[in-house]
C-alpha cells in the first residue's frame, strides 16, 4: 500500500514524540543527557520529511487551476465535477452505489491485537462529468480521500471502509489524455471562414437563410448575419464534439502528485497546510532542543 499523509502526519508525530520521550527516558537512567541532542536532531529530521511531504502537495493543488473538461489542455490538470459510475458497483459494508471503495478487514489474534486479514481497493474505472463535458478516470496510483470513513466492530472483526459515492462533487489532479482539444479563438475564425465559403458556393440556400429584405443580394448587414450565425454553429459543433470525446485521466508519467478526492479542493488545500505548519513547528521545536542540549551537555 502506498504510503498517504492519512497515516503519514500522526505516525510522524508519534516518532517524533517516541523519540523525545526514550531520550528523557535513556537518559534519566544513566543520569546524562548525551543521548538528547542526537534524538532531538532525529525528530527534528522525521518532522522536516512530514513537512516536505504536505508542502509539496500543497503546492501541486494551490498552483495549478481548476479547469472545465471542455476547456482542459492535455497534460497536468484539476477538475472538479460530479462522479458517476460506468458500470454498477457497491461498497462492500455500506451497500452504497459508488465509483471506488478501499476496504481493511482486521481481526483479533490470541492475544487480543488487531491484525490485518484482509486488505480490497476497487480499480475501476469511473466517470467526472461538469457542465461541459465528461471525462474518464482511472484510480490506479492515485491518493484518494473519502468525505468521510466508515468504521464497524462485530463478531471479533473491524471493517473500516473508504468510499467514493456515486452522484457526489469530486475532484481530480492528474494527467489528462485528450483526443480533442478546445479551439482557440484562431481556429475558431478559420473555421467559420470555411463554412462561411460553403456557404457561398451554395447562393441559392444562402439567401434563402439570409435574405431579409428579399432583395437578391446579401448586403453588409445580412452578412454580418450570416457571420454570427457561422460562428453559432461552430462553437456548438465544437460543444458536441468535445462532449463526445472520452478524455482519461489518470496517474502522471512523471511521478508528479495524483489525487482523487471526495474532499473540496478548499478543504483538502486547508488539510495539507494545517499539517505542514504542525511539522514545521515540530522541526524547529526539536531543532532548537537539539541545540540546546548539546551546548548543556558540553
Amino acid at each position: 500500500m502506498r504510503l498517504r499523509s492519512y497515516y503519514l502526519n500522526p505516525l510522524a508525530l508519534c516518532v517524533c514524540l517516541g523519540l523525545v520521550l526514550a531520550g528523557v527516558y535513556i537518559d534519566y537512567q544513566d543520569g546524562q543527557a548525551h543521548q538528547l541532542p542526537m534524538l532531538f536532531a532525529v525528530s527534528a529530521l522525521v518532522a522536516i520529511f512530514a513537512w516536505a511531504f504536505n508542502y509539496k502537495r500543497l503546492l501541486a493543488i494551490s498552483e495549478v487551476p481548476i479547469s472545465t473538461i471542455a476547456s482542459a489542455a492535455q497534460g497536468y490538470v484539476e477538475l472538479f465535477g460530479k462522479s458517476r459510475q460506468r458500470l454498477p458497483m457497491r461498497s462492500p459494508i455500506q451497500g452504497a452505489d459508488c465509483v471506488w471503495f478501499r476496504l481493511w478487514v482486521y481481526a483479533r489474534d490470541s492475544n487480543y491485537m488487531w491484525r490485518l486479514q484482509d486488505y480490497q481497493v476497487s480499480e475501476q474505472v469511473f466517470e467526472l462529468h461538469d457542465d461541459t463535458g465528461v471525462c474518464l478516470v482511472d484510480p490506479k496510483g492515485a491518493d484518494i480521500y473519502a468525505a468521510k470513513r466508515h468504521v464497524i466492530t462485530q463478531n471479533g472483526h473491524r471493517y473500516i471502509e473508504d468510499v467514493l459515492f456515486a452522484d457526489k462533487s469530486i475532484y481530480v489532479l492528474g494527467d489528462l489524455d485528450a483526443g480533442t482539444q478546445a479551439h482557440t479563438e484562431a481556429e475558431i475564425h478559420h473555421e467559420v471562414s470555411k463554412l462561411l465559403t460553403q456557404w457561398k458556393q451554395s447562393k441559392s440556400r444562402l439567401l434563402q437563410r439570409f435574405d431579409l429584405n428579399r432583395d437578391g443580394e446579401i448586403d453588409m448587414l445580412e452578412w454580418e448575419q450570416a457571420r454570427e450565425q457561422a460562428y453559432t454553429d461552430i462553437k456548438r459543433q465544437q460543444s458536441l464534439l468535445l462532449k463526445s470525446e472520452q478524455h482519461l485521466i489518470a496517474k502522471p508519467q512523471n511521478n508528479r502528485l495524483f489525487v482523487i478526492s471526495g474532499i473540496t479542493p478548499q478543504a483538502l488545500r486547508q488539510r495539507y497546510r494545517y499539517w505542514a505548519v504542525v511539522h514545521f513547528l515540530v522541526f524547529f521545536g526539536a531543532g532548537l532542543f537539539s541545540f540546546v542540549a548539546s551546548y548543556l551537555a558540553i
